[in-house]
């Protein structure tokens, strides 16, 4: 069972999908985007994501892609809980957002089965 120490690090997201209402998976930020998930030891996540400029990605294509949030973390399962305290989507901000977690070795997939999913890696300490 994953707790939420085993989450302590970086984790560099290595993709990210969604599913539409037609039921396919979509990359909406592309195949490689750029993004870390930082958890740290007070029991916060920090998370930025957007398009990569490696794939093509302008100046402006990675500015309106971004997603960024930050709250604190909780635990159960195969649950993890964010309480977001700020994020550039104002809807999440003073919510709790709810997302399935697997952790395998130095990978972590967290998500919503059937509409978004990021798959991470563990950044190796330097």
């Amino acid at each position: 069972m994953t707790s939420a120490s085993d989450l302590i690090g970086t984790w560099r997201v290595v993709g990210f999908s969604e599913w539409g209402a037609d039921g396919k998976e979509h990359q909406p930020i592309g195949g490689s985007p750029a993004g870390f998930a930082v958890f740290d030891t007070t029991g916060r996540v920090f998370f930025q994501l957007s398009r990569s400029t490696a794939e093509g990605a302008s100046p402006d294509e990675v500015a309106q892609s971004f997603m960024a949030y930050f709250g604190k973390v909780s635990v159960s399962g195969d649950t993890l809980r964010v309480a977001a305290e700020a994020g550039n989507n104002p809807e999440d901000v003073g919510t709790t957002q709810s997302r399935t977690i697997t952790l395998d070795g130095d990978t972590l997939t967290i998500g919503i089965p059937g509409r978004i999913q990021a798959t991470l890696r563990r950044e190796a300490k330097s």
